[in-house]
Order: structure tokens, then sequence, then C-alpha cells
């Protein structure tokens, strides 16, 4: 019996198929492996395919965590400057504009060794801390007017402090003086009206809005070298005038880490007022006087233990060797207290 000639124009349309459903079939299979979703009851089943991972679905916390992430109020600042406790905001006047205060020659040493004789005040941001309601407006005002100029000021109507809430602050008859005794002592007896502000513990401020910073990508201001004064890196430098709250606020920033971690250089004052402050919270487990009976944020000092106190702090502070801050500078410049000088709005 004569064979039978097959053509290959009549086997190819089987090869073809075959083929198609043997791919198809590793198509499957390896779906299957990698599909997080799939119930395939095979668990001893191992794929030698790449693995390629699944795109993030949209709108996902994961996915806006990737691509988006949170913004900081100190982005794009080259140098900050912390200032707590603004009262009227003359200390940032005196770093933006020096030429118009030729008698603060002390605040000028400082911002110049700080930030460099030729800084620029683009490169600046201004972080003004003030509670006092009275000075809402000034700051409100310096705020537009610096912003005219293009330069940055942001004003925070809060009272720092080592924890989130509400305190009781004292208005205490210093009108005249601009209030600088504005604080959470009762300084003249009955006299003293109250205020109630919203406080915020400044470490996670620093934290959230500091820390991590988008720094800009281009600089404004000549540093280092011939122009002497201030290498140019970025600096954060803060003023502390926080009539007494330093004895909440100082401990926390040192024992978080977040002073020698974030800050540059400090300077302000201490104030030698009684201190006589209640815990957030309970106590911790054992008898009275006993171990654990001690309560977290408790601080009572009197007059004459306060300045102690302040030494030993700083003291402790100064011990630490891996320590970004290189000193707390004791410095308060009261020359141009009443700030003398008008602002003028461009636009009126």
């Amino acid at each position: 019996m004569p064979r039978r000639r097959i053509s290959i124009s009549t086997v190819l349309p089987t090869i073809l198929f075959i083929a198609y459903f043997l791919h198809l079939d590793k198509k499957i299979l390896r779906d299957v492996a990698f599909d997080p979703a799939s119930t395939s009851s095979s668990s001893s089943t191992k794929s030698t395919a790449p693995h390629t991972p699944l795109p993030l679905r949209p709108n996902t916390k994961t996915n806006i965590n990737a691509t988006t992430p949170k913004s900081k109020l100190a982005d794009d600042c080259h140098h900050i400057y912390l200032d707590l406790g603004s009262n009227i905001g003359i200390h940032s006047r005196l770093l933006y504009q020096p030429h118009l205060y030729p008698h603060a020659l002390k605040s000028k040493f400082l911002f110049d060794q700080q930030f460099g004789p030729h800084r620029h005040n683009n490169d600046l941001c201004v972080f003004a801390f003030e509670p006092n309601p009275i000075h809402r407006e000034r700051h409100v005002n310096l705020t537009r007017y610096f912003g005219q100029l293009g330069w940055r000021y942001h004003y925070l109507p809060f009272a720092v402090s080592d924890s989130y809430g509400n305190g009781t602050f004292y208005h205490n008859g210093d009108g005249h003086k601009e209030e600088i005794g504005f604080g959470d002592h009762r300084l003249i007896g009955k006299g003293a009206v109250e205020e109630v502000v919203p406080t915020i513990r400044l470490v996670d401020w620093i934290r959230e809005e500091v820390r991590g910073r988008r720094l800009p990508k281009k600089v404004f201001g000549k540093y280092g070298g011939i122009y002497g004064g201030g290498d140019g890196k970025p600096k954060v430098v803060m003023k502390m005038d926080i009539e007494s709250m330093e004895y909440r606020v100082l401990p926390d920033l040192m024992f978080s880490g977040v002073l020698c971690q974030e800050v540059d250089f400090i300077y302000g004052e201490f104030h030698d007022w009684p201190v006589d402050y209640e815990p957030h919270g309970g106590r911790g487990r054992g008898n009275a006087g006993g171990i654990g009976s001690r309560r977290r944020g408790e601080l009572h000092l009197k007059k004459g233990e306060v300045m102690n106190f302040q030494r030993e702090l700083i003291k402790a502070f100064d011990s630490v060797n891996d320590c970004r801050t290189r000193e707390f500078f004791y410095f308060d410049d009261e020359t141009y207290a009443h700030d003398g000088v008008p602002l003028i709005f461009l636009d009126t």
C-alpha cells in the first residue's frame, strides 16, 4: 500500500493550534503563581518566571505616600530662624533688616556669625511663635509686610511646650513694655488677667515641619571663603525667650534628641521664677515615696533652686559629645523693644 504523502500546509494549522494552547497554559500558570488573590489549592508549585510586581491600585494610601510625600512648612528654606516667644517680632526685623537698626550691634554680630554677613533674605525662613493675642494684628501685618518683599515669615499663634493642649497665661500689666512678661506666671498678684492659649509640643513640630525638609535648588547668598562668616551650610537657629516655659521645653528638646539632631545654635534667657509644673500623666506603680512614685513631667522648684537647676541642665547638655548644637548662648537684645521703624506697605 503506497505511503500517503502529508503536505506541510495540512499539518501547519494543527501545529500552530497546539503551540497556542501550550503558550496559553503557561501564561495561566504564571499568572496564578504570582497573583496574590489566587485561590489555587496547589501550594507546592513553584514558578521560575521572573516576578513583576502588580501595579499599585490608584487612590490607595500606599500609593499616595509613595508618590506624594507630605509637604513641610520648612520646605525650600535654606536657613531657618525659630523665634520662640516672638513678642512683637522685632528679632525677625533685626535679622531681615539690620541696616534699619544700627544700635542692635550684638544681634547683628550674632546673625552675621550664624548666617553670614552676606546672607540673602531669600535663603531665610522665620517661624515666629507668639501666643499673646494682643500681638496678633502686628504679626499679621509683619507677614504681609515681609511677603511683599518676597521674604518668608510664618506667624504661629501658639505657646511652645512639651505637650499639646491649652495653658493659662497672664497679662501682667506691662503693656508699656509690649507685654514682655506675658506667660504662665502671675507676676503682679490679683491684678494679672488670665488668658487661655493653645500649646503645642515643640519637639513634635520640629520633627514634622523641619526635619527632612526639602532644600532649595538655588542659594542666593554669598557664603564662606573671602566673604567671611557663615559657611553657607543650611542652619537652624533658635531664639528662646518664653517666660519660664524653658523649664518644660528645653529638657524635652534635649532628652528627645531633637535639639542635638536638628538645631545648630540656640540662644536666649532663663527666668529666675519659681516653677510649679504638674505632671501630664498619672503616678507610676509603687507606694508613695517608693519606687515608681514619681510622676513624669512633674517639676517643683523654689526661687533659689531654679538657677541651680538651669546650670545643671546646661552642664548635662554640654557633656554630650555627639551633638549638632554647639552651645546655649545666654543673650537677649531689647535695644529696640518697641521697634520704632514703621512698616511701609507697597500696595497702599
